[in-house]
């Protein structure tokens, strides 16, 4: 019986632990040592709480000492966060079975040991794959409600005018067919410029993302490039010190996402000062990396640092400022599609700045600092 009792313990796909009443490790199958990292009876008479975080320790004794006092069978981990420590020291969750054995030297406990990080690994892929989509659900509900009375607006024009235009063809006034074909023409640009950005929209919500790893330095001189025109015809004033460190991103949808704050800065500025834009980077504390884009401009109410990132939404009238409000948008969609934060915080006449945070940056980076394009 002994035999047959050791040959299908050690047979177990879980990992087996027999633990006297003591805390002591009588039995340890190979799946148990292979799980946790130790050789062939390495563990045995080793006491069960070294392979307990060491922050649980004295709580794991308690429980432990209790248990015994009143033993019988119970799961353990379901539903709730509970951890094992490797040999190494890592800590993985895990899901417990304890089952009471008696034996000649008194009860003893049965510890039936399951590794579920891949479940849990698959449960958070879930979870973000469903806030994704909640996400998505959301901004196009939104994004359709807006997008259909935007694009009415001018085709309305356009319909109401083009009566003008006959009318003013019938009767022969043609300062009525020429105002009415400016404004028609006005707003047909309009129309396209909205369906442009509309696809601009769209391809930050449902394209694919070639993801690698990306230098942020490059991607900065890459939207800068592509802003030269911009940057040249406003005098814009732009500082680059950044460190070169690298992330995992889609390099054209981060590239985008410069651009368009670099964008906002350059356009938004005060009537009396060209464009001064600053590109810095930090670290955090909890090693997370930052990617600053502060700008001296007219800025925002504090109010207003939400809903800027709202499909189509204005703090400005198209007179002051031209587009159409799908910029900051497309930045917020890039963001939380790479699992990073867009932080945008203001002041009206002073300026304003814009933060990715980046959750985490891929190996291989560099430190050099950059210099002052």
């Amino acid at each position: 019986m002994d035999n047959m009792f050791r040959t299908a313990v050690e047979a177990s796909a879980a990992g087996l632990i027999m633990v006297g009443a003591d805390g002591a490790i009588k039995l340890m199958n190979a799946e148990a040592e292979r799980m946790f990292g130790y050789d062939e009876g390495q563990l045995i008479g080793a006491s069960i709480e070294t392979l307990v975080p060491d922050q649980l320790r004295a709580s794991h004794i308690s429980h432990r000492s209790g248990f015994c006092q009143a033993p019988s069978k119970r799961s353990m981990g379901v539903g709730r966060d509970l951890k094992a420590v490797r040999r190494d020291r890592s800590e993985f969750p895990v899901e417990i079975g304890l089952t009471p054995i008696q034996t000649d030297d008194g009860v003893a406990v049965m510890a039936f040991v399951v590794d579920i990080t891949a479940r849990r690994e698959a449960e958070q892929s879930i979870k973000r794959y469903t806030a994704e989509l909640e996400r998505a659900n959301e901004g196009l509900a939104r994004f359709a409600y807006v997008a259909s009375h935007d694009i009415q607006e001018p085709l309305r024009k356009i319909v109401a005018f083009a009566d003008i235009l006959t009318a003013g063809v019938a009767s022969g006034n043609m300062d009525d067919v020429r105002y009415a074909s400016d404004v028609m023409r006005e707003s047909a640009l309009r129309a396209r410029q909205l369906v442009t950005d509309l696809l601009a929209f769209s391809r930050s919500m449902n394209s694919h993302y070639d993801l690698g790893a990306q230098s942020v330095r490059s991607a900065v001189d890459g939207a800068l490039s592509n802003l030269s025109q911009a940057i040249q015809d406003e005098q814009a004033e732009i500082s680059v010190q950044i460190d070169d460190f690298s992330v995992l991103a889609d390099r054209t949808q981060l590239t985008q996402l410069i651009q368009n704050i670099v964008s906002n800065a350059i356009k938004y500025h005060r009537a009396d000062a060209r464009p001064t834009i600053d590109i810095a980077s930090r670290l955090e504390p909890d090693g997370a990396r930052v990617l600053s884009i502060r700008d001296g401009g007219v800025g925002f109410e504090a109010r207003h640092a939400e809903e800027i990132f709202e499909p189509f939404k204005r703090l400005h009238t198209r007179k002051e400022y031209s587009g159409s409000g799908i910029g900051l948008a497309i930045c917020k969609t890039i963001a939380d599609r790479h699992g990073w934060r867009l932080v945008a915080r203001s002041t009206p006449g002073v300026g304003s700045q814009f933060d990715i945070v980046f959750a985490s940056c891929a190996p291989g980076a560099n430190s050099a600092q950059a210099s002052t394009p």
